[in-house]
């Protein structure tokens, strides 16, 4: 009898043990999703502090920025230049949306990482032209719309 009960206590020993390790796996887990927020967050913070920096560093960038917002006329140079700053503001939006997806940043996060996008997209008349572009020939591509341009375009239609 004596024996029964020594194999019942070191079943329930290990037992307890089993759940403590998994409790422990779990907490890891868990500290390590935070690690990975935390680090997704720096890094769109650091792509925007790129972007903003960018844009006080290179004038020139800036001057053509602000004319294709305006809808003001660039030359080829120019919006060859412009055409390269956009790539730069959607590669940074589809960078939150992938992080989104994954569960990393929460969609209020990615909803302020898609503003500059957005902005450009609504007022310049050549941020629409090169989005809906790029839009369709990926379309035509793949043949369908990829996931991030279909939200973005959802969004975007919101007021």
């Amino acid at each position: 009898m004596k024996k029964i009960e020594t194999n019942d206590l070191l079943q329930i020993i290990g037992m307890l043990g089993l759940i403590a390790s998994l409790i422990f796996v779990g907490m890891e887990l868990r500290q390590n999703q935070q690690v990975a927020r935390v680090t997704a967050y720096q890094a769109l913070a650091e792509q925007i502090a790129t972007y903003n920096a960018l844009l006080l560093s290179e004038p020139e960038i800036n001057r053509i920025r602000i004319s294709a917002l305006n809808n003001e006329n660039l030359n080829a140079s120019e919006i060859e230049m412009y055409r390269a700053f956009f790539r730069m503001l959607k590669r940074q939006s589809e960078l939150a949306y992938l992080q989104y997806e994954n569960g990393i940043i929460d969609e209020e996060l990615l909803i302020r990482s898609l503003g500059p996008l957005r902005d450009h997209v609504r007022r310049s008349n050549l941020a629409e032209s090169l989005w809906n572009n790029s839009t369709q020939r990926l379309s035509e591509q793949l043949g369908y719309v990829p996931s991030f341009e279909a939200y973005f375009d959802r969004v975007n239609e919101e007021k």
